[in-house]
């Protein structure tokens, strides 16, 4: 019988292949304030950060002044664009169908904005499963501070103990988030996270395809 009644998802790089979505619409920001882009893979380094901090991160001469304008830039061309080239991993569906069928409350945890999160889910036909999104709202203090975790995913599963919820996650922030949280954590290592740094942080188990999330969800 499985032990987790409530998993956690993160978004990027742990549901859906996003990282073609996201170098293009940061390179498109840059290149609309006629600024050199940083690499593809400096931009995958930031995937699982919130917009802000990455531009400061791939921007670090940005003035504090200029970020909503770059944000909403970048959004833009998301809308626009980006929504367009997210795909899902290969049997991210199925393995929801079964988390489902086996009595698994199921959730969605990113620091991408709440709404581009439930657009994608609905367009990838998997929003149905979902007793829980959450994302950045401007309000929301974000992974990998646990407060969310103890404001809103506990009040709304009071019976369930800290070792029934698992957290899956692709990166540092989605463990750290977990550890902090005091739950259990499955690395997707089939994602965009940093392989040393993650397996530094110990997680409970890692997966590298998320198919092999079969076994913790059936009875």
């Amino acid at each position: 019988m499985s032990q987790y009644k409530l998993i956690i998802f993160d978004f990027d790089g742990t549901l859906a292949i996003t990282h073609k979505a996201i170098v293009f619409c940061f390179t498109k920001t840059f290149e609309s304030f006629n600024i050199t882009p940083p690499t593809a893979d400096i931009i995958i380094g930031t995937i699982g950060i919130n917009l802000p901090k990455s531009f400061k991160i791939l921007h670090p001469a940005i003035e504090e002044s200029a970020i909503a304008e770059w944000v909403e830039t970048y959004r833009s061309y998301y809308r626009a664009e980006g929504e367009k080239q997210v795909e899902l991993f290969t049997g991210t569906k199925q393995v929801l169908q079964l988390a489902r069928k086996s009595g698994c409350n199921l959730g969605v945890f990113s620091n991408k904005h709440v709404s581009f999160v439930n657009s994608l889910l609905q367009k990838l036909k998997i929003h149905s499963f979902f007793d829980l999104i959450l994302g950045d709202n401007g309000e929301m203090i974000m992974k990998p501070d646990a407060a969310v975790f103890h404001s809103i995913i506990k009040p709304l599963f009071p019976d369930l103990d800290n070792s029934q919820i698992l957290m899956v996650g692709d990166t540092a922030i989605d463990l750290l988030f977990a550890k902090n949280a005091g739950i259990d954590v499955c690395w997707a290592a089939y994602g965009y996270g940093d392989r040393a740094k993650c397996l530094g942080l110990e997680p409970t188990f890692a997966i590298d395809d998320i198919s092999e999330l079969a076994v913790f969800v059936q009875h």
